[in-house]
């Protein structure tokens, strides 16, 4: 009687799975446009506007900033997109108020709506960092009694003179 080998056992086992044939893996499925990285939208859309070259800009800027294309993942190139948007925008909001020197109160309101949703959406993706002089809540270990002695502050009262 013939004993199977360990080679032959590996053919039949790549042949045939719980009796059906085991086909070989399906070829690499083409992905969008987008996805792969080669347009910035489903339609071909002609970024050679100013504002379009602005907004890809500011995606490409963005996506360096947080070390590049191959190191962020596709929920944070989204939100890189709403921010560049954002940007648009508000600088488009700025250039009117240069223009005219004038806003009205509903166009201020949209105004900080939408620095307030950028700024946010920067910080949860680590766009915007704490810089020098500016701290945060929880970087302070002032324990509660210094923070009351202090009157209520995290400096004493000669570092907020400056001394």
């Amino acid at each position: 009687m013939d004993v199977p080998t360990t080679q032959s056992i590996r053919e039949n086992e790549a042949s045939t799975v719980h009796g059906t044939i085991k086909r070989p893996p399906k070829a690499r499925r083409n992905r969008s446009a987008v996805t792969s990285r080669r347009r910035l939208f489903a339609d071909r859309i002609p970024a050679d506007s100013p504002r379009g070259r602005r907004f890809t800009d500011l995606v490409r800027v963005y996506t360096e900033d947080l070390g590049g294309d191959d190191r962020i993942s596709e929920a944070t190139r989204n939100h890189i997109r709403h921010i560049a948007l954002l940007q648009c925008v508000l600088e488009d909001c700025e250039a009117d108020y240069v223009k005219t020197g004038s806003t009205s109160q509903r166009g201020r309101l949209e105004y900080q709506r939408l620095s307030n949703t950028q700024s946010r959406l920067m910080k949860n993706i680590g766009l915007l960092s704490s810089t020098p002089g500016q701290r945060d809540d929880d970087e302070d270990d002032l324990d509660p009694l210094t923070y009351a002695e202090r009157g209520g502050s995290r400096r004493s009262h000669r570092e907020r003179l400056g001394d």
